[in-house]
């Protein structure tokens, strides 16, 4: 009660001061004594209640008859012209009051709704700059919370039926929820400080918006509903495209691995089927020669094999069904059984290793014998024949890099950057190296699944060199076993 009427005892005091001041101070007359009290009046109007200002315009219609109308010192009039200014000085007070409130009330609410959106602004640019890392429903969620200072959010998701909420516990029930979306209708419950609000954007509803704590303007609420369906309209066109780049580029890798297969296994099976030509008519064909055809139909089947097993491998790491079974390994016993594996590809150049001294690495042996085979292919695939390949390893920052070096032509700065890309195969090799470009892409695939790293440095003209990185076993020996 005290704090309702402070203002008006604070404007009564403030009247009757300002009359005395003018009484006893300036001496003024009645009219200067009209023009300060109005302007009192006024000053009241604009800061407090209608309430006060009116009881202001009062006061100040007494004092200015009890001070300054004759006779002086009694709140009455003796001359008729005296009551004329007291009934103009009063209506005069009452306009200005009442418009000084009025401004003074559309000031407030123009600010309280430049404040509303200011809040929706801010909402708006943090859906719309969202960089993905959190889903866009749950920055709206956290979002509502700290711009509106809700004690308790929840969205409803119409799309796929998902609730998103502020809080574990909640009273809010779904099904509630859900009327409110199906029926597009805004429900309160002032006991509770409750509501519920549909999120639509036109005659397209997304869902449903709950928070307590905060009662907001019908207005506000629908301009709040507008705004998350427009953040939550985004995300779905968003992810609606990314899974059909992600259908395209899946076609279109089909498309891409059934040329490539079909262009590399073209060659081997014309040799095959020659061969086995020949050996059906072994009248023609003497015993030195036959052996010569089996060895290169033996040849072409393994290299058949090792496209499929290729193949095969990619698909596995693309279906995530490769599992990680890591232990500490020796850095110098994979480069050697790498090497053993090429077989007589390796014996066309001269390999030389350097291993020595390098720690153990926390890996699956099996997968990164296969990146490692994958790289030494590369090198005798394009360096010349007898040239040297150099295979090194060193030890820096708790990683261990396994380098091998080429002597071939080299890469330009765009194939260094593509090299590593599925079924990528330079220009100038497509049809002179046979091979499908899935090598690197497999290699490149195990490391990142070990949490290592594959990388090239090359000079066109003089060579690359591609190289691995692993980590050191102690640091990851602790490790279980994951799945890619």
């Amino acid at each position: 009660m005290l704090s309702r009427t402070r203002p008006a005892l604070a404007a009564l005091l403030a009247v009757f001061a300002l009359s005395v001041f003018c009484y006893r101070v300036l001496h003024a007359n009645a009219t200067i004594a009209a023009v300060v009290l109005l302007l009192s009046v006024l000053v009241t109007g604009t800061y407090a209640k209608l309430p006060a200002a009116v009881a202001a315009s009062i006061a100040a219609t007494l004092c200015l008859d009890y001070f300054f109308i004759p006779p002086i010192g009694h709140i009455t009039i003796g001359d008729p012209q005296g009551w004329i200014v007291l009934i103009v000085f009063l209506a005069v007070s009452l306009v200005a009051t009442n418009l000084s409130t009025r401004l003074r009330r559309q000031r407030d609410e123009l600010m309280w709704q430049q404040r509303e959106a200011e809040k929706l602004h801010a909402l708006s640019r943090s859906m719309l700059f969202s960089d993905g890392a959190e889903e866009v429903e749950r920055l709206v969620v956290n979002k509502c919370m700290e711009l509106f200072a809700f004690s308790e959010v929840v969205l409803f998701e119409l799309l796929n039926g998902t609730f998103y909420r502020s809080q574990r516990d909640t009273s809010i029930s779904d099904e509630t929820m859900r009327r409110a979306a199906r029926y597009a209708s805004i429900q309160r419950s002032e006991a509770d400080q409750l509501t519920i609000t549909p999120v639509a954007l036109g005659n397209k509803i997304f869902g449903s918006v709950a928070f307590r704590g905060a009662i907001l303007a019908e207005q506000t609420l629908q301009a709040l509903g507008s705004t998350i369906a427009m953040g939550i309209a985004q995300t779905q066109v968003r992810n609606a495209g990314s899974r059909a780049e992600a259908v395209r580029k899946s076609e279109e890798l089909k498309s891409v691995m059934i040329d490539a297969l079909a262009h590399d296994l073209k060659t081997p099976l014309t040799a095959i089927e020659a061969a086995a030509g020949m050996l059906l008519d072994p009248v023609n064909v003497s015993a030195a020669q036959q052996h010569d055809l089996l060895e290169v139909v033996q040849e072409e089947a393994s290299g058949i094999r090792r496209i499929v097993e290729e193949a095969i491998h990619l698909a596995r790491i693309d279906a995530k069904k490769l599992k990680l079974e890591c232990q500490p390994v020796s850095v110098g016993d994979l480069v050697r059984t790498a090497v053993l594996r090429l077989g007589d590809r390796a014996a066309s150049h001269q390999i030389e290793t350097r291993t020595e001294g390098v720690p153990l690495v926390f890996a699956d042996s099996e997968l990164i014998l296969q990146a490692l085979k994958q790289l030494l292919d590369n090198a005798l695939k394009y360096s010349p024949s007898r040239s040297e390949v150099m295979v090194s390893a060193a030890e820096a920052g708790g990683m261990v890099t396994i380098s091998v070096r080429d002597h071939g032509q080299g890469l330009t700065e765009l194939e260094q950057g593509r090299v590593f890309d599925k079924f990528y195969r330079g220009q100038r090799d497509r049809s002179a190296v046979q091979g499908t470009g899935m090598g690197l892409a497999i290699a490149k695939e195990i490391l990142e699944a070990h949490g290592g790293s594959t990388g090239v440095s090359s000079q066109f003209g003089q060579g690359s060199e591609f190289f691995l990185r692993l980590h050191v076993a102690m640091e990851h020996s602790e490790l279980a076993p994951r799945q890619i």
